[in-house]
């Protein structure tokens, strides 16, 4: 009739591989994420809208756009900011970040963080933590 236990043994094996799976790149949807390695006294965040292909942050100034993905193809668009000025590093340091972003062919995860990648660009992310 078959083990009961070999049953159970499978079942515990899917249900492991289900929790296991990689990312999927719409799980960006409704999440935000603090960029790595950003500047010195700087926090750059970026967001996702959770209905819209819109996303948002803060660098120097606030910044938003439209993103279109495709797979684990992003592009990022239309991006706009808010034009308060800074000390000229911090201000640098933004034009390369939304450089960078406009340069973002590819999405993916690892380890929980997100790594946004293009020509000659890479930027990572790790979840914000939810206030």
């Amino acid at each position: 009739e078959g083990d009961p236990m070999k049953k159970i043994l499978a079942l515990a094996c899917s249900l492991f591989l289900a929790a296991c799976s990689p990312d999927k790149a719409s799980d960006i949807k409704g999440n935000n994420y603090i960029l790595l390695d950003a500047p010195e006294g700087m926090e750059i965040s970026l967001s996702f809208d959770a209905e819209a292909p819109k996303f948002y942050g803060q660098a120097v100034n606030r910044y938003f756009g439209n993103y279109e993905l495709n797979g684990n193809k992003i592009k990022f668009s239309a991006i706009g900011s808010t034009m308060m000025a800074a000390p000229e590093p911090m201000m640098k340091a933004e034009t390369d970040y939304f450089k960078a972003l406009d340069n973002v062919e590819t999405i993916r995860f690892d380890n929980g963080n997100l790594i946004l990648s293009g020509d000659r660009t890479t930027l990572k992310f790790q979840p914000a933590e939810t206030k």
